[in-house]
């Protein structure tokens, strides 16, 4: 599972003892339309039980797979969950900016267009069809695109996420019991490791195509904007809540989906 799909996440929070508003945290999940982006990962994240489900336990699912998915999943349940760590990762006036940017008309027009990009993208062809585009970028974009990944940190922490997130999978099929034999540790940790490679090729290939597709309706002033947002130490701060935020959540998933696994694989129904 990739960490984090949006552009902008950044680093590991930092926790403070703080509470962020409510109300204000609020109007940032309003403002982000955090709600809708939560319901593409839902989608993202069922396509891939049937992933597993495919690759791990073939037939074996059935309704009872699907459902665990489901609940795992719940868009809800996931939202909830990342209010309590924008709150617990956001306080005092580094919110204001933030709140100011995507609340205009520029930041609407991007929230917009990353969630209407990733709602693309489910679909395969047109994933392809992105993958493809990055080689026709024009080279001042393509310097654009590269400078907003670079400023956001993107592919080491997407990697870093990814590879924790795979570490919480496999922890998840130990505990739930899918191997004959013990997988310690280090095991673990060199199979995760092992990934890092194709992880972060696969991240800088997605992320590339994507931010493509998205800020495609944005132009070089816009996007010169939003990268000297990133580079405040609003933006900064804010990214650094969200990509704790989604760490946390994309951990407790795939340990749960690595429960579920287990238990078709050593042949348990749900």
């Amino acid at each position: 599972m990739r960490a984090i799909l949006l552009s902008l996440a950044l680093s590991f929070a930092v926790p403070v003892a703080a509470q962020a508003d409510p109300a204000r945290i609020d109007r940032l999940v309003e403002v982000t339309r955090l709600d809708e982006i939560l319901g593409v990962m839902e989608q993202e994240g069922l396509a891939y039980a049937d992933t597993l489900e495919r690759d791990l336990f073939p037939g074996k699912g059935g309704a009872g797979w699907d459902l665990e998915a489901a609940q795992i999943h719940d868009r809800d349940a996931s939202e909830r969950q990342m209010r309590e760590a924008f709150a617990a990762g956001l306080a005092g006036p580094e919110l204001d900016p933030v709140l100011d940017f995507f609340a205009s008309p520029l930041g609407q027009k991007i929230t917009g267009a990353e969630l209407s990009a990733r709602e693309a993208m489910l679909d395969d062809a047109v994933d392809e069809a992105a993958r493809e585009a990055v080689a026709d970028l024009a080279p001042d974009r393509e310097r654009l695109l590269r400078r907003f990944i670079s400023v956001n940190d993107l592919i080491e922490s997407n990697v870093v996420g990814g590879l924790n997130s795979n570490y919480a999978f496999y922890r998840g099929l130990v505990d739930g019991g899918a191997f004959s034999y013990d997988l310690g540790e280090s095991e673990m940790l060199a199979e995760v490791w092992s990934q890092e490679p194709e992880l972060r090729s696969d991240t800088e290939e997605w992320l590339l195509s994507y931010l493509g597709l998205a800020y495609s309706v944005l132009s070089d002033e816009e996007l010169a904007r939003y990268v000297e947002v990133s580079e405040s130490d609003a933006g900064a701060a804010f990214n650094r809540a969200l990509f704790g935020a989604f760490d946390q959540l994309f951990n407790d998933i795939s340990y749960r989906l690595g429960l579920a696994a287990a238990r078709y694989m050593s042949g348990e129904d749900a």
